[in-house]
């Protein structure tokens, strides 16, 4: 598990999800878990697993709302939205969706 100060870390200085792709990326070596996958692109952020069907895509609105969309695995191995989003306005609650997530994978191997 990724210690507590690094997540705060990620909350207090993160402004744009290209800022947060590299603060994760940075948090996923230091946990050396090779099956997490980190992307970005486009403007948006996307965290999987290489073992399970789920993921993360975070991005931002035009008005600069936070944008947490779940994703899951189809049959072509492509990651397609779940339908769910999730609009804040706080970067605590993007980092407590990858915490959790994170958290599930861990508890699931």
């Amino acid at each position: 598990m990724l210690p507590k100060k690094e997540f705060s870390d990620v909350i207090y200085n993160v402004l744009t999800p290209l800022d947060l792709h590299e603060k994760i990326a940075e948090l996923i070596a230091l946990e050396k878990n090779p099956d997490v996958v980190v992307t970005y692109g486009h403007g948006h952020l996307f965290i999987g697993h290489k073992k399970f069907s789920n993921g993360l895509s975070i991005s931002t609105d035009g008005l600069g709302m936070w944008e947490i969309r779940g994703l899951t695995l189809a049959q072509d191995d492509s990651y397609q939205y779940t339908g769910e989003i999730v609009k804040t306005e706080r970067t605590e609650t993007v980092a407590r969706a990858i915490a959790a997530i994170m958290i599930s994978w861990n508890e699931s191997e």
